[in-house]
């Protein structure tokens, strides 16, 4: 992803502009020269690309000139990725617990009236994408007759915002106290929450439920069953570890997917969130925050891709971290 980023950038980003955008106003011809040395535009493209990684990590991103004119690139994403991060939290832990739950339930009762009719929501939840499930939900709760969550929109017109401890709304609300805030914000999202969290759940329960079925095939468990073991003993004991082994790697993925969902839901319903940051950036061409964000995408899916890892560790003895 680094080397693509880099890619990107030289592609689509003159060097000019590059320097420009890590420069602050008033610059002169010598910050210019001296700019395009420390990025090594007069350098072979390895070492480009060697400087590129060190400015990635170590945050020097420049200023933005289009989103927020002459503005730090890294104040305006990190005032806006808590915002986004503590939503795509919340949509991934009930997604996950709700998926799994209903893959486990539904997968060791298999062709009964509750099995099929999980099966017919959750195909039609994976088969529309989520921002088609946010127009019809943004329409739903539109809709005049039936009106219980508002469209679209953070907050209530006449709330204001809590006092920015974390730039994190839910938990600057509890930390401050402010509930009526609180309340406002959690009424606003059930709308687009509800959008993303149908879809990733629909895939963690297909996977969920097809290694249940797997599980429930195997000699140690009809071993259990003729031993006098109870259903519920040996759903907790036995099929809930092995049921859930193939699908780790699946569910820990489940989180850059949510926040990359994020991009196309914060536009959908006006939600200051990196995701309508990106959109915006794109939209005026401003690389020096688009950069950053796509770097930011992929050190998220390496942590998950090593979480997976490791969880596989835990649950599977077999699995020996190298």
């Amino acid at each position: 992803m680094l080397a693509i980023s880099f890619i990107f950038m030289k592609l689509a980003c003159p060097e000019e502009e590059i320097i420009f955008q890590r420069l602050t106003l008033p610059f002169t011809q010598e910050d210019i020269d001296a700019e395009y040395h420390a990025l090594g535009f007069d350098q072979p493209l390895i070492i480009q690309f060697l400087i590129f990684i060190k400015i990635m990590f170590t945050g020097d991103w420049g200023s933005s000139f289009k989103v927020v004119m002459d503005s730090d690139v890294k104040e305006i994403i990190f005032q806006r990725l808590p915002r986004t991060l503590e939503i795509t939290i919340i949509c991934y832990i009930l997604s996950t617990l709700i998926g799994i739950k209903m893959g486990l339930f539904t997968g060791s009762n298999r062709e009964k009236n509750t099995d099929k009719i999980s099966r017919i929501i959750t195909y039609l939840g994976i088969s529309i994408p989520p921002f088609v499930l946010a127009i019809f939900f943004s329409q739903m709760a539109a809709f005049q007759n039936i009106r219980i969550f508002p469209a679209f929109g953070y907050k209530s017109s006449t709330v204001g915002n809590p006092p920015a401890i974390t730039n994190a709304r839910i938990l600057d609300c509890i930390l401050t106290g402010n509930w009526i805030i609180l309340g406002d914000y959690l009424y606003h999202l059930v709308v687009p929450l509800s959008a993303m969290i149908v879809y990733q759940l629909s895939i963690i329960f297909r996977h969920t439920r097809s290694s249940t079925i797997g599980v429930y095939q195997e000699e140690y468990i009809r071993t259990a069953f003729a031993k006098g073991c109870t259903e519920k003993m040996i759903l907790n004991k036995h099929v809930l570890r092995n049921a859930l082994t193939p699908c780790i790697n699946m569910i820990s993925m489940g989180f850059p997917q949510i926040l990359a969902g994020f991009i196309v839901l914060e536009v959908a319903f006006d939600l200051p969130g990196i995701g309508q940051l990106f959109a915006w950036a794109f939209s005026v061409g401003d690389y020096a925050v688009l950069i950053p964000l796509i770097f930011m995408l992929a050190i998220i899916v390496l942590i998950f891709n090593l979480l997976a890892d490791i969880a596989n560790a835990i649950i599977d003895p077999r699995i020996k971290l190298t």
